[in-house]
């Protein structure tokens, strides 16, 4: 389940990047990741956590982060979106977190559809910006997936996708 869910985000993701970014993927890639392994930091980033009922009924929670290295791709990104959205471009951070934020939305709303489609039913919370976090800092269990998105050396856009340990008990 975890894996078709990590695959069903990467479509999402890269539809929703080429559309709002006008800018085709040169690469996409989604792989799994051991949760407490390599740390990851980045310098700007949208959280959003979900929780839910697998097809079994067993709860289940996580979260999704969109993630960009440095600041400036990140300025960059938000340019773009900004400009497809027919709004003035990123002039400073807020607004940059804030058309990130627009992407991650999208893009959650259409992974959320896709899951609801195999049974995986989660509502999310709105984004929450991080800056300068440690993606190691979550707990030591679940799985976790990395995909990656990058697009003619311009930026790339990192979205990972935790989910947490499965509670036996069904959502009351």
């Amino acid at each position: 389940m975890y894996e078709k869910c990590s695959l069903a985000l990467a479509s999402h993701a890269s539809a929703v990047f080429a559309t709002m970014t006008r800018r085709r993927p040169d690469r996409v890639e989604t792989r799994p990741e051991r949760p407490g392994g390599q740390r990851t930091r980045f310098t700007l980033g949208e959280r959003v956590d979900f929780r839910g009922e697998n097809p079994e009924g067993a709860r289940v929670n996580g979260f999704f982060i969109c993630a960009f290295d440095t600041l400036e791709k990140a300025v960059l990104f938000a340019r773009d979106v900004a400009d497809y959205l027919g709004l003035p471009s990123s002039t400073s951070k807020v607004e940059t977190d804030n058309y990130v934020g627009e992407f991650l939305n999208v893009v959650i709303g259409l992974t959320c559809s896709a899951w609801a489609d195999h049974g995986l039913r989660v509502d999310f919370s709105p984004p929450e910006r991080l800056q300068e976090h440690d993606v190691g800092d979550v707990p030591e269990s679940g799985h976790c997936f990395r995909v990656s998105i990058e697009s003619e050396g311009h930026y790339s856009a990192t979205i990972l996708l935790f989910f947490l340990p499965e509670a036996a008990a069904p959502l009351g």
